[in-house]
């Protein structure tokens, strides 16, 4: 343990001379026009999924950093979707009362970082926005300065509770799925819904932890029974287990948390060195407790954690004898918002054999995994590195869609989250 130790101190001094010299593995600039640690949640629930019901007190947190010591006045806007999250053809008068635009005013200076920033929040419904009636929403935020850049989109639904979901996460019966893949059993009961046409008029969605490239979408019933709609065929609404997220923790800067190795300041910045990876394909399943792919922005001495928590680079590894020749490895999580970008994309070190890269984040508690995307065809293949299991801990959101003979939108009249592990 304390040979590794040693390299892995050798290996930030490296990466430090690197940055400074601005070699080929640098850091990328802080940049102000940039939002950071984008979020969506139900207010007073940090890990909460972004979703509330149509009638009831509670309301959405929206949350989000620009870098900088001066506050710009952003505007938002709250936009209509179908249920497939294109944007319908409603007036937004038709969807929500108040006013279209809206600036956002409630913001925070950060206080004693290392790195300047103004903390942005949103709550939803308020004064001047409040929804008409339940579906997909989009909360859109803009520079009033330019109106066609939009600086950032976040997605959220308001629902109804007019229908009954029973539903349940199964192990499947094929013997070449069975021990890394998970079905779900469903049934909707519609007692209080007159439906005509259930296979025209309803729409079932399901999501696996809120991943936008995690959907089985548009579900028709195989059985109609009275009031009950059956959509339990072996073979169509299957997910792959996928792993346990990997975690790391560093809520305090003055020691190393949970899957850190290492923190220094250097450079007026906080350079977080994770523990050294590895891939997972071969390995066993080992149930670690995850927030299935969450982030939660964390300090261990302040009740002020938005606009008290310090930015940090976090240097990741993953060690491979040789790199692929056919494809690329990005960290993915709900920190990136499950995008592919420069930032996640790592690089190959041919003289200590391991992937690397630099992320810039706030202090928190952070879940994460690795995948290779192909150059050829774009599409990211994290089981490679992560390995699939029927046993692994997952959310599965289940949305139901109402757009009656006529209507002119599609009525989230159903909504429900299950756990693969912790079932009723």
């Amino acid at each position: 343990m304390g040979l590794v130790c040693m390299v892995l101190h050798f290996n930030l001094d490296s990466v430090v001379a690197q940055t400074d010299a601005s070699n080929e593995f640098s850091v990328e600039p802080i940049d102000g026009s940039q939002f950071r640690t984008i979020r969506a949640f139900v207010t007073g629930n940090d890990l909460s999924y972004p979703s509330i019901p149509l009638d009831g007190d509670q309301t959405l947190t929206f949350m989000f950093d620009g870098f900088g010591t001066q506050a710009i006045t952003y505007y938002y806007q709250i936009i209509y979707c179908n249920a497939d999250w294109s944007i319908s053809d409603l007036f937004s008068d038709e969807y929500m009362d108040g006013f279209v635009e809206n600036p956002v005013l409630d913001y925070h200076f950060s206080v004693n970082t290392t790195v300047p920033y103004v903390n942005y929040q949103v709550k939803l419904p308020n004064d001047d926005a409040r929804f008409k009636i339940s579906g997909n929403y989009l909360l859109r935020v803009f520079d009033n300065q330019n109106k066609d850049q939009i600086l950032l989109i976040k997605r959220f639904v308001v629902y109804e509770s007019l229908v009954r979901i029973d539903a349940q996460v199964l192990r499947p019966l094929g013997t070449d799925i069975r021990d890394n893949s998970q079905e779900i059993s469903l049934k909707v009961i519609h007692d209080e819904l007159p439906i005509a046409d259930p296979f025209s008029e309803v729409k079932v969605n399901i999501n696996q932890n809120n991943r936008p490239d995690r959907v089985i979408s548009n579900l028709k019933p195989v059985f109609i029974r009275n009031n009950e709609l059956d959509y339990q065929l072996p073979g169509q609404n299957l997910f792959t287990g996928s792993n346990e997220f990997r975690l790391f923790d560093f809520s305090d800067k003055s020691r190393s948390g949970l899957n850190v190795n290492d923190v220094r300041y250097i450079d007026t910045i906080y350079h977080i060195q994770l523990r050294l990876d590895e891939a997972r394909t071969a390995k066993k399943y080992f149930w670690e407790e995850d927030m299935n792919g969450k982030y939660l922005v964390n300090l261990s001495n302040s009740n002020y954690v938005n606009e008290s928590a310090d930015y940090a680079y976090v240097h990741c590894y993953l060690p491979m004898s040789d790199p692929f020749i056919d494809g690329s490895v990005y960290v993915l999580g709900g920190f990136c918002q499950w995008q592919l970008n420069k930032e996640n994309k790592m690089t190959y070190n041919y003289d200590q054999k391991y992937y690397e890269t630099v992320l810039l984040l706030k202090q928190g508690y952070y879940n994460y995994f690795y995948t290779k995307v192909d150059n050829y065809t774009g599409q990211p293949d994290e089981l490679l590195l992560e390995g699939s299991h029927f046993q692994t801990e997952n959310d599965y959101l289940i949305y139901v869609y109402h757009r009656g003979f006529g209507q002119k939108y599609d009525r989230l009249v159903g909504y429900q989250v299950i756990n693969s592990k912790y079932q009723n």
